[in-house]
């Protein structure tokens, strides 16, 4: 049986001791920062999907980076309680879905979807870098729930 991060043999109990280790392991790594460089790494690929949606080129795959880091975006402005930014990323997602609405092979923005979008985009990737683990894996995990059921 496995519990946190320490290993439990099988058929052996756990005094509670014991169990209280495992679980500030799991709050210490939850409360890390995501960090610059992992912020950089997703804002490259995020950037890049809002660049080629510009310049009505992004294909289906980019499209859906968009559209998860979009709902990301609102999910942890939502968990913070940052109700003008939560407000920016619904707006852009009302955007994006408009957007991906009209029968074209590529996505491509009107001139103001891609304003709510990229100002949505550009306070997300900001944020990032100072998001605690815990906060941005939990809003992904919200955000995939709500598009994938």
């Amino acid at each position: 049986m496995r519990l946190g991060i320490v290993s439990v043999p099988e058929g052996g109990l756990m005094g509670a001791r014991q169990a209280f280790l495992a679980n500030p392991l799991d709050v210490l790594a939850a409360k890390q920062l995501v960090g610059q460089e992992d912020a950089d790494a997703t804002a490259l690929v995020v950037l890049i999907a809002l660049d080629a949606a510009k310049r009505g080129l992004a294909p289906v795959h980019l499209t859906n980076v968009l559209t998860e880091h979009l709902l990301t975006a609102a999910a942890v402005w939502s968990q913070m309680g940052n109700r003008k930014l939560y407000d920016v990323s619904v707006k852009a997602w009302r955007a994006q879905v408009k957007a991906c609405a009209r029968p074209t092979a590529l996505l491509d923005f009107t001139t103001g979807e891609y304003a709510a979008i990229r100002l949505a985009i550009s306070h997300y990737v900001r944020a990032l870098p100072v998001l605690e683990v815990g906060v941005l894996a939990a809003a992904h995990a919200k955000a995939m729930r709500e598009l994938y059921g």
